[in-house]
């Protein structure tokens, strides 16, 4: 078969159209210097998050910027009608946020997955009032971890799902079967241990409680804050932001609890390593 003669016209016209092509495709490839992945150097953020997340020290900028934008924002303290409407939004977006439980007893957890490889994963809940829909999705979805359950009235965790203590969190002095953080801690045998999560509803008391959890050892404060905020006066709550936001934590969840009414808040907080809060000039 005879392959028909091109012109030199015709194969200049050729020859631009195949180099106009593979320039096209070449500029529509994304680069690797501009999309990070999870395969580069994460020494930055396993450094500043205390070893939780691993990510491109590209990514994990992204979230400081965010954090410092956000922050600033917070700082404001508007003084609106409702409080939460414009305070205190979140200032830290994990990748991967799972709620667990059921209506009130649902809360928010910070990348989740990342409790495989904690092999001596801990979990307290506190202020349950009898609802272990936390504590059991907790379960199923970390058998591993061990949870231990705190409430005033005596309760019971179904299905092995936690380890269950009829104790009120408190100062340790001025109600029956009240303790304070440092001896639940020690009376548990969990002062090397670290508290991977808190989860806590204890009806408007977290005002008085959190600063005995901050008064104690650091090595006893909780990795993730999963706490129910309650009505109170702005200075403080304003106040018991700040607290957690002068112990490292950040914000990464923020919801309504619409059956509570308006002025509830269920929030989520991570504790990072004071390199994370450092701006860089």
């Amino acid at each position: 078969m005879q392959i028909p003669a091109i012109s030199g016209a015709a194969f200049r016209q050729l020859l631009l159209i195949t180099l106009l092509t593979i320039t096209l495709i070449w500029n529509f490839q994304p680069s690797p210097k501009s999309i990070p992945t999870f395969s580069d150097d994460c020494q930055l953020s396993l450094a500043e998050s205390d070893n939780f997340i691993c990510e491109s020290n590209a990514v994990w900028n992204e979230r400081k910027n965010g954090f410092h934008i956000q922050d600033k924002e917070n700082m404001m303290k508007r003084k609106t009608f409702f409080f939460f409407l414009d305070n205190w939004e979140r200032n830290f977006h994990c990748s991967n946020t799972r709620r667990l439980g059921m209506c009130e007893g649902g809360k928010w957890v910070c990348d989740l997955y990342r409790l495989k490889s904690r092999h001596n994963c801990l979990v307290y809940s506190a202020g349950s009032n009898g609802e272990f829909t936390f504590e059991i999705e907790m379960k199923k979805a970390m058998p591993h971890c061990e949870i231990h359950t705190f409430d005033k009235d005596l309760h019971s965790c179904p299905n092995n799902s936690c380890i269950f203590h009829k104790i009120k969190l408190g100062d340790g002095i001025n109600s029956a079967y009240s303790k304070n953080w440092t001896t639940i801690v020690h009376e548990l045998n969990h002062t090397n241990r670290l508290i991977d999560i808190l989860k806590i509803d204890i009806e408007g008391d977290e005002y008085s409680f959190f600063p005995l959890i901050f008064n104690s050892a650091k090595s006893s404060f909780p990795r993730q804050i999963l706490v129910e905020v309650h009505p109170s006066d702005r200075n403080g709550i304003h106040a018991f932001f700040e607290r957690l936001r002068s112990n490292n934590y950040v914000i990464f969840s923020k919801e309504q609890n619409l059956l509570a009414g308006q002025h509830f808040f269920e929030y989520g907080f991570l504790k990072l390593n004071p390199r994370f809060f450092i701006q860089s000039s």
